[in-house]
């Protein structure tokens, strides 16, 4: 679909079939406007963000985060112990199977079953586009846009001043229309750039606007110049090619494989402490790895940087 402008948008000049993005991005796009020639060009950064499933243990009772005490065969916390010699299945409030017969007066969708232990969805992790870790967190029922919020708040609830220039995640549309949608002042909105990875974006819908207009990974219109720049190859030939690395979660999480099996029969407190002691594992090896093909950043470009 050929890209469609802020005017198109705003006289109406849109198919039916196309989905329309929020009202208070329907102006036009964010820019990053190359500066003037011959004026520093400063840097940007781009974190990364993606969720791994790979979870630890929770109590079986619906929405209870607690910790197991007995992780060998158990299935509730010390709070809702009590229920271990009751008959797993009660109450109305969780949407499962729907196949499953009506038990008394629920129907069956609506059965709870606490048979076994709940499991975290995923790990979510963030990094920046070197590899270099910088947080992570636990999205609990679902990979949902909310969750992941919370944890980029909390990531860079310190360091406001601090936020990526650009934060590539698989479901990037949907997250920043959730946050334009429920802060339409959000501090993410005035920092950051949400864009789609370059491996997922083939696969989302050329109809969804916001998608295309605001989270491209590498729109051709020059409208994000800090994400396509041109580069000569080893034949004289010039051409464009993206700026970031937009997999480097990816990385990370095949990396994450070799320790699945330990991690999933953790304690919360020892997933925990266990994965934040990966992360220190990961950004050394990252340095060290930048380190031998000499990718490091030089003293005089922080100088500049800083002036």
């Amino acid at each position: 679909m050929p890209f469609l402008t802020a005017i198109q948008l705003a006289a109406g000049d849109v198919p039916a079939q196309v989905l329309p993005p929020p009202a208070t991005l329907a102006e036009k796009p964010p820019q990053q406007n190359a500066p003037p020639p011959g004026t520093p060009w400063g840097y940007v950064r781009l974190a990364i963000m993606d969720g791994k499933t790979i979870g630890h243990r929770l109590c079986a009772l619906d929405d209870c985060k607690e910790d197991l005490i007995n992780y060998k065969n158990g299935r509730f916390c010390r709070t809702h112990i009590n229920l271990k010699d009751i008959c797993g299945n009660f109450g109305p409030t969780l949407q499962v199977q729907q196949h499953l017969p009506a038990l008394n007066n629920t129907p069956g969708p609506k059965v709870v079953h606490t048979f076994r232990a709940q499991t975290v969805y995923c790990l979510q992790t963030i990094q920046w586009a070197c590899g270099v870790p910088i947080g992570w967190g636990k999205c609990y029922k679902s990979e949902s846009a909310p969750q992941v919020l919370a944890i980029l708040d909390r990531v860079w609830v310190n360091y406001p001043d601090l936020r990526p220039s650009f934060l590539a995640y698989d479901d990037a549309c949907d997250l920043l229309r959730h946050v334009t949608t429920q802060d339409a002042q959000s501090l993410w909105l005035k920092s950051t750039k949400f864009i789609v990875d370059a491996w997922h974006y083939i696969g989302h819908r050329a109809t969804d606007l916001l998608c295309c207009i605001w989270c491209n990974p590498a729109p051709t219109n020059g409208s994000q110049p800090d994400l396509v720049i041109t580069e000569v190859d080893d034949a004289g030939a010039t051409h464009t090619t993206r700026a970031f690395n937009t997999e480097t979660a990816e990385q990370l999480n095949s990396w994450l494989d070799g320790f699945e099996a330990q991690l999933r029969q953790m304690s919360a407190t020892n997933y925990d402490f266990f994965v934040h002691v990966l992360m220190l594992v990961y950004k050394e090896t990252v340095e060290d790895h930048i380190l031998h093909k000499d990718r490091d950043l030089s003293a005089e470009f922080w100088n500049q940087a800083a002036a």
